[in-house]
């Protein structure tokens, strides 16, 4: 096995272990067990267990953050990209948020969790902020709030949402709806016409 591989398949082990127990405390131990691998290799590619937690925490929020917002064109609709980006996010919620919850707050890393998703974060909502305001003609201070509210919901939600069988493209579907009628109702009560 390539030594790339072999990283992947350790942390898959991990992500494994620490979806089945619920908990992120595992020892590199019981992922080498997991794993089918020996202590001495795991420790080979992971030294400690923060350094296995930091390396999935980052694969899994480049996944998450990779969607490259600022290079989309002007021209595009900005509610097909709300709706693109809802479906891309939920999706990956729906599939990756349990481990993503588990390794997010582990409190080994909770100082480190903000180091790779800070500039993605920031950069998605300062897109969302800046288009809401071009699109909806509301002020700043109303974007800022919808776009910190519509960034933070799906991972808070997405675990209630499994709980209760929710079809996926359903939630994707009222997402959508229920953030561009929101703007719409903003842009109703707090537009400008000649901002827009």
């Amino acid at each position: 096995m390539s030594p790339e591989a072999r990283r992947r398949q350790i942390m898959e082990s991990a992500a494994e272990l620490m979806v089945s127990t619920g908990n992120s405390g595992c020892t590199l131990e019981q992922v080498a067990q997991a794993a089918g691998i020996s202590k001495p290799l795991i420790y080979k590619y992971f030294p400690r267990r923060e350094d296995l937690i930091e390396e999935m925490l980052s694969r899994e929020l480049a996944e998450l953050n990779g969607r490259g917002l600022d290079s989309i064109d002007t021209e595009v609709p900005f509610e097909k990209i709300v709706r693109s980006t809802v479906a891309r996010s939920l999706r990956y919620y729906h599939d990756r948020g349990p481990i993503l919850r588990l390794l997010s707050t582990d409190p080994a890393i909770t100082t480190l969790k903000r180091k790779p998703n800070r500039t993605s974060w920031s950069s998605a909502f300062q897109f969302l902020v800046r288009r809401s305001v071009e699109h909806y003609g509301v002020p700043e201070s109303v974007a800022v709030i919808t776009s910190i509210m519509i960034l933070n919901a799906p991972i808070y939600s997405m675990a209630s949402l499994r709980r209760r069988d929710v079809d996926i493209d359903e939630a994707i579907e009222v997402w959508s709806e229920f953030i561009i009628g929101g703007w719409r109702a903003l842009e109703a009560r707090f537009g400008d016409p000649d901002a827009r």
